[in-house]
């Protein structure tokens, strides 16, 4: 205890380390024990929680502005009446701890909108195309509607790693084995061992699917870890902290990324469906008996109408192009 009333910096180092995903396993022990001396200490950790919160939302262009981000802030700052804060130690232990709060929140301020100034973040719009691009590594990533990621470019060829912050992503990893490569998905990180793979991060769970060699999906505040192969997915839910895995069962789980579709007696309304999600356009199906059919075929293009030109052919129906999108009727 008393080691860690004399080191409040360290202390205030390993929350940051924790939010920016750095923190060695050994580390985060040491912070968890803090953590639960006291709810105090668990109040300041809380603080820098919400601090990472509202920067995230003004990355990811959610529903704050940085006026209101800063109007939270400062609402949980308390001032003496000579505007500046009062630092000296109080003898009332709850006293000092709020008015520790207060410094080590104006700190932290200034040091994450320093410390987010070194990222180079990358966002796709939600209704746009994937997106690719280069890692500083020779690391290829594609970037499905409405994913974000952000990573250090500096020292990024020995320092290899990359933050999903929400959406799907698809990668193709520059082997390096004196540098591994890291996924950082918040509670979880999957870490390549030579290999490509697709992510998918909402809110809740993430999907990994691995396409060629190995990844490693680990739960650094568990050690648990599950070893992932070719053709081999895994999935961590944040409600029950477990990774499973199991075989992937979606042949088309990155038509998103390369646009190769197969088809195995897919009903019409599916192969219509995932098609339009993938190429963001309005397919409809006129006609009860064509909406019955189901389609076998690879297809390989990169803008609709040379796909439902090859379905309208295979099916023996008609392909017209409507507002916005496109119509398969019965001939």
């Amino acid at each position: 205890m008393e080691e860690f009333e004399t080191n409040e910096e360290y202390i205030y180092s390993l929350i940051i380390d924790e939010l920016d995903e750095m923190i060695s396993p050994e580390q985060k022990h040491l912070l968890n024990k803090w953590r639960a001396m006291s709810p105090a200490n668990e109040a300041t950790y809380q603080e820098f929680v919400s601090i990472q919160h509202n920067i995230d939302l003004l990355y990811q262009k959610e529903a704050y502005s940085p006026d209101e981000s800063w109007e939270v802030l400062n609402q949980k700052l308390e001032h003496d009446h000579s505007g500046r804060i009062n630092v000296r130690r109080n003898r009332n232990l709850g006293t000092w701890l709020s008015i520790a709060a207060s410094v080590l929140l104006l700190l932290s301020i200034g040091y994450y909108f320093v410390n987010n100034a070194r990222y180079t973040v990358v966002t796709n719009d939600k209704d746009s195309m994937a997106k690719s691009l280069f890692l500083p590594d020779g690391t290829q990533l594609s970037l499905n509607a409405g994913a974000s990621v952000r990573y250090i470019s500096d020292d990024f060829n020995t320092n290899r790693k990359l933050q999903l912050l929400k959406g799907e992503v698809f990668v193709t990893v520059k082997h390096d084995s004196r540098y591994p490569f890291i996924v950082a998905l918040g509670e979880v990180n999957a870490r390549d061992i030579g290999t490509s793979f697709n992510i998918i991060k909402d809110q809740e769970n993430i999907s990994l699917t691995v396409e060629e060699g190995m990844v490693a999906l680990e739960e650094p505040n568990t050690s648990q870890s599950v070893m992932l192969s070719k053709g081999i997915t895994g999935r961590y839910s944040s409600e029950t902290k477990k990774i499973l895995a199991e075989q992937n069962q979606d042949v088309n789980y990155k038509a998103w990324a390369d646009k190769k579709f197969v088809f195995t007696e897919t009903p019409l309304q599916e192969v219509t469906r995932q098609l339009s999600k993938v190429y963001h356009t309005p397919i409809t199906i006129n006609g009860n008996d064509l909406k019955k059919k189901k389609l076998t075929a690879h297809l390989h293009y990169q803008t609709p109408d040379s796909a439902l030109n090859v379905i309208a052919a295979t099916l023996q129906c008609k392909l017209t192009t409507t507002k916005g999108g496109y119509m398969l009727s019965d001939n």
